[in-house]
């Protein structure tokens, strides 16, 4: 089916003002229940760890024509490179079609009783005036298997929150590896019902896109049956302003340095306002 215009139209706007947008993922006839048949063989033959507390787990699984050059010691699979693929039209509509895959997804899948997502970004350029991009450089796809809801640990969102600093931003526990793993239930930051939050449902089949820079976290599964979601992630290679970008351009990124080396930085700094 083509791409309504309209709707496109729509998901680039909430994208570029509020951090994610929702789209029909297009998926075509028993593709849906072939993932979700792949995924539970995965979850099935996987160990689980402890640190998966919050998550539900996080399995990374590369493609084989899209190898990860981050992980390359993850299993390979021919379904994550449909996975990575099969977006590609939706992203050129989109206006985000030079974002690249990095070769993996991972397998995002809440038990019976999980406990909520601490909030958290996933942005690690804070030290890099790129940072105040009006546009996407680095977004995750979720693909949802099973209809999401408040009840069984849909996606909690801080709209605006990728371009704009808010209270919570400077309490926040850095995510996963970086202490989100030890983090207590108890946190009062961490897990607050924040007055912007808003929760994102998401039918089965559809793709949420998401800035990494966004906050947000996810509901507890207060359901009896699981609830999963692929996620992978794309970034764009350049720091130059988009091709045909007609919005605004900030000074720092106009004055950026184009030989600025990477540093590794999760915690929002002076690019954040």
């Amino acid at each position: 089916m083509p791409l309504d215009c309209r709707t496109i139209k729509n998901a680039r706007r909430q994208l570029l003002e509020e951090g994610f947008c929702l789209v029909d993922g297009k998926l075509p006839s028993g593709r849906l229940e072939m993932l979700q048949a792949w995924s539970d063989e995965w979850l099935r033959r996987v160990k689980h760890s402890a640190k998966w507390k919050y998550q539900g787990s996080d399995i990374h699984i590369s493609g084989r024509r899209n190898v990860s050059k981050r992980d390359p010691g993850v299993p390979k699979d021919a379904v994550v490179d449909d996975l990575i693929e099969h977006p590609a039209k939706i992203m050129a509509a989109l206006g985000i079609g030079d974002l690249r895959s990095g070769g993996t997804f991972q397998i995002i899948s809440k038990p019976p009783g999980a406990p909520a997502l601490y909030w958290h970004q996933d942005w690690a350029r804070w030290d890099d005036p790129i940072s105040m991009s009006p546009w996407p450089q680095q977004v995750f796809l979720n693909w949802y298997l099973t209809d999401t809801t408040s009840e069984n640990g849909c996606l909690r969102v801080i709209p605006g929150s990728h371009r704009q600093r808010l209270d919570l931003h400077s309490h926040l526990v850095a995510p996963h590896e970086g202490g989100g793993y030890d983090v207590k239930e108890t946190n009062d930051w961490m897990f607050c019902d924040h007055p912007q939050a808003v929760d994102v449902p998401v039918p089965a089949g559809h793709l949420l896109i998401g800035d990494a820079r966004v906050l947000h976290g996810t509901r507890a599964n207060a359901s009896t049956e699981r609830r999963t979601v692929l996620l992978g992630w794309y970034y764009r290679k350049s720091n130059a302003v988009p091709a045909g970008w007609e919005g605004e351009v900030p000074a720092e990124i106009a004055r950026r340095d184009p030989n600025l080396p990477f540093r590794w930085n999760r915690e929002p700094g002076a690019y954040l306002r």
